[in-house]
């Protein structure tokens, strides 16, 4: 079928990152805590909580998306709401890249490109299952 392979490779993809995302999100929140304990203070430790719960959230819905991306590859009529799972980790992606722009960061494009990257593909190869749906 038309982008099945597309869309297993990127689902297969998702999954690992979204594993490897979910334990750095935990470790960060983790770290942000005990940062705020040594400190004696959580002041100015907001903007970090709020990424690493983001990032932490984030890695969930990729390692959802991932698995009904897999699901879809065998059943066609599901990759309608992989299109939106998809579109659900760009924006994603996008607030991420915001929020570290808020805290102090730069502005790259490659970074940009690189993090829409594969929720890109993931959305292109649904919208050909899709279409041989």
């Amino acid at each position: 079928m038309k982008g099945q392979k597309i869309l297993k490779v990127t689902s297969i993809l998702m999954i690992i990152g979204g594993i490897i995302a979910a334990i750095a999100g935990v470790i960060a929140i983790l770290g942000v805590s005990a940062l705020a304990a040594l400190s004696g203070s959580a002041e100015g430790t907001g903007l970090l909580y709020a990424s690493s719960i983001l990032v932490t959230v984030a890695s969930v819905i990729q390692f959802i998306a991932g698995i009904k991306g897999i699901g879809a590859c065998s059943v066609p009529q599901k990759a309608v709401s992989c299109v939106k799972w998809g579109i659900i980790i760009a924006i994603l992606a996008i607030i991420s890249i915001i929020i570290g722009l808020v805290g102090g960061g730069q502005f790259s494009i490659t970074s940009l490109v690189l993090n829409l990257l594969l929720p890109g593909l993931y959305v292109y190869g649904a919208m050909q299952m899709k279409g041989t749906a």
